[in-house]
């Protein structure tokens, strides 16, 4: 059993809880206001520390023109979020972002260390 994994909790169903750190890329329609637009930041980093994650820092990009057109829109708001967290709080980020209309792409991997 490799190192990491045997000093991992092993939950009932099998799972790990390892704190792994992590980057999470979105981007939201052009149009969204400011406030609007830290309000919903907010409610990505709430997903992400109700689950026991920590956020590290928060990089708003602003308005950049997109590769091609999502949604018919050419142009996005994006945000870099770091941060450590278990799979748990995986799940709940990515729930977050498919229930919210605003948010038209995402992506989260796992950050070299």
């Amino acid at each position: 059993m490799p190192e990491n994994i045997a000093r991992a909790e092993i939950y009932p169903k099998g799972g790990f809880n390892i704190v792994k750190p992590y980057e999470t890329l979105f981007f939201t329609e052009p149009g969204i206001e400011n406030e609007a637009l830290d309000a919903l930041i907010g409610k990505v980093e709430n997903a992400i520390t109700k689950n026991g994650g920590q956020v590290e820092k928060i990089d708003k990009w602003g308005r950049r023109p997109l590769a091609y057109p999502v949604e018919k829109h050419t142009e996005g708001n994006y945000v870099l979020i770091n941060f450590q967290a278990t799979g748990e709080a995986l799940k709940e980020l990515e729930r977050t972002y498919l229930i919210n209309q605003t948010i038209l792409r995402f992506m989260t991997t796992v950050r070299g260390q």
